[in-house]
């Protein structure tokens, strides 16, 4: 009986030892299948990242060249961008190189040549029987100037202190650009096919760090308080303009035909018309000639968000690749250039005004220059024009203001010498490597720099 109850307690005590062992094998195979699959989660995810950057690296390299410019311009060194340390440099190399060589002779040619102007001026009032020009004023000027925008009225006060920055010398501040875009759009062209963003929306738009991820992702952050700017159609206008405040730089871009932009933007095998007029592009005026391709990029971001409200066709995340791998082109015209360090936004307005007068003057000529657009005396003039528009307007003499493009067209007539334009010698700059800001303002590479044409009625 004992030797029996002892075997059963034997068989007990096997199988338990059986059952524990079963259940450490069967532990170990878990511990195993986990492991397994643990490390297949680690090289899903390793080749997840690894295809993500992949593909983010294909991005980035296929945002390559949209802006399209003569491969001259591209050669002048060192190529000018819109960071601090960049323009720091150049600035530096243009106190060393040029402002100094031009300080004098400036300062001696700018009151008599500005006298020069005021005399053509009112010369030219007198023979249109208006009353001569006094550019004084005083120090409680304030002209208001109303207009509807985006159907409601809208109205900008320009002041004294804006007043002076129409002086020889000075930067002109947004107020100045945004009433000048604003009364030769609603006064002048009254062009219904044109919507005008004002500078402050575009200093909100952009942004300049080194990579476009950083880019997008501010732009993100921005997205919602921009679409709130815009409550018309935009893709119902031919054009719109963003005038682009630049790190103490103006420069501008007109997008033409913006719903054929996105269409050609979502779409690569989009069919071109052969009627340039009738296809979508950026066109860039910069009167410095700076190339900086994130400030196209990052227009059509805006666009691709603004066409994606109404479509809800992508993601932001789509949207990105889109713009990156844009074919759409961002022209920039050979256009008249700056000749000191402060007219930029004088040149930036006389652009706009240029190409509405005529816009397939450019449109039908994207790829040649256009040095010849205008005598570099409008650059000049143009400060005592606006101050005339400012008096008559604060005065109640809007007729008289009216006859601003009057004006420039008897002005155009007084100076059609070919030494009045830019000339650029393309195969001196092929054949030397010339700093890009002397190029601008040295007279030995810019023909058009001399500031004291000979005035005569």
């Amino acid at each position: 009986m004992i030797k029996q109850k002892k075997k059963q307690y034997q068989n007990k005590m096997e199988q338990l030892i059986q059952n524990k062992r079963l259940e450490h094998l069967e532990l170990l195979n878990q511990l195993e299948r986990l492991e397994i699959q643990q490390s297949t989660k680690e090289i899903q995810i390793i080749q997840t990242i690894t295809q993500q950057q992949k593909r983010e690296q294909d991005i980035e390299i296929m945002a390559a060249p949209q802006l399209v410019s003569p491969k001259w311009l591209m050669n002048l060194k060192p190529t000018m961008t819109y960071e601090c340390d960049v323009v720091t440099q150049e600035e530096s190399e243009l106190d060393q190189i040029v402002k100094h060589q031009l300080k004098e002779k400036i300062q001696k040619q700018k009151e008599m040549q500005q006298q020069a102007y005021l005399e053509l001026i009112n010369e030219l009032d007198l023979q249109s029987k208006h009353h001569a020009y006094d550019e004084k004023v005083k120090e409680d000027f304030k002209c208001t100037y109303q207009f509807m925008s985006q159907r409601k009225q809208v109205s900008i006060d320009i002041k004294y202190y804006d007043f002076l920055k129409l002086n020889p010398q000075n930067y002109v501040n947004d107020t100045i650009i945004n009433f000048f875009l604003r009364f030769i759009e609603n006064d002048i062209f009254k062009n219904k096919s044109l919507f005008i963003y004002n500078t402050y929306f575009c200093t909100r738009l952009l942004s300049f760090h080194a990579e476009y991820k950083q880019i997008y992702t501010q732009y993100l952050q921005n997205n919602q308080m921009l679409q709130r700017w815009t409550k018309d159609n935009i893709f119902m206008k031919q054009y719109i303009l963003f005038p682009l405040h630049l790190r103490e730089h103006w420069a501008v871009i007109f997008v033409v035909n913006p719903l054929q932009v996105c269409e050609q933007l979502c779409n690569n095998n989009y069919q071109l018309s052969t009627d340039v007029n009738k296809n979508g592009y950026l066109i860039y005026f910069d009167s410095l000639l700076i190339q900086d391709q994130r400030i196209g990029i990052q227009i059509k971001f805006y666009l691709m968000h603004v066409y994606n409200l109404e479509h809800k066709r992508y993601t932001d995340d789509q949207i990105y690749e889109i713009v990156m791998r844009s074919t759409v082109p961002v022209y920039q015209p050979i256009v008249p250039r700056q000749t000191n360090l402060v007219d930029c936004g004088l040149y930036m307005l006389e652009y706009v005004e240029r190409f509405l007068m005529n816009p397939y003057q450019i449109l039908n000529n994207l790829e040649q220059d256009h040095l010849k657009w205008f005598p570099k005396v409008m650059i000049f003039i143009k400060r005592i024009l606006i101050k005339k528009i400012l008096n008559a307007l604060s005065s109640g003499q809007k007729d008289y203001a009216l006859r601003y493009q009057e004006n420039c067209r008897m002005i155009d007539q007084q100076f059609t010498d070919s030494n009045q334009y830019d000339y650029i010698d393309e195969q001196l700059l092929e054949q030397l490597q010339v700093p890009r800001l002397q190029f601008h303002l040295s007279e030995d590479y810019n023909y058009y720099y001399d500031v004291s044409p000979s005035v005569g009625v």
